[in-house]
């Protein structure tokens, strides 16, 4: 007794089946199965393209501080200038971790953002990944926006890169 799945599976098997005898006519016809119908969508789902709406100033905060963060990083910013994009504690930390190593009056690179990612878990709440180049040392950065009094601001921050 054989035992078949009852769902659908990934892997679909099909029996081969010969070839009809050299005298049956097909009428002009392939005898071929029709093709299968497209796969219809569930309903809910929809395309969402980079610029649509509230994604699109989620996107625009999020790459602004991703270019903010990076600049403090790199000492060519004040951590004060954060309080644009993040909230009070995240600004308080970085200004904290700023003053706990100071420059060292070494020439100051830029830093370089090589790529980021965002995305939404939820309608009120964004996380943001980056991969930053900052003092020549390949740094990843998560953020975490949240939508408050209407407007999106970086609640939490996790870095590889420690301050200058």
């Amino acid at each position: 007794m054989r035992h078949r799945p009852s769902g659908p599976s990934a892997v679909r098997f099909i029996r081969y089946r010969a070839a009809p005898p050299a005298g049956t006519a097909t009428h002009g016809a392939l005898a071929l199965r029709p093709p299968a119908p497209p796969p219809v969508r569930p309903p809910g789902l929809r395309l969402v393209r980079p610029a649509d709406g509230m994604d699109a100033e989620v996107r625009a905060v999020a790459d602004a501080a991703v270019r903010l963060i990076a600049e403090v990083l790199a000492g060519a910013r004040p951590a004060a200038q954060l309080s644009l994009v993040a909230a009070p504690p995240v600004c308080r930390e970085m200004t904290r971790l700023r003053a706990s190593r100071p420059g060292r009056g070494a020439r100051i690179v830029p830093p370089k953002i090589l790529s980021t990612r965002l995305q939404r878990p939820t309608p009120a709440a964004a996380e943001a990944t980056a991969v930053v180049v900052v003092a020549g040392r390949v740094h990843a950065l998560a953020l975490r926006l949240d939508h408050s009094r209407g407007r999106w601001r970086c609640t939490a921050l996790e870095t590889t890169a420690h301050a200058p």
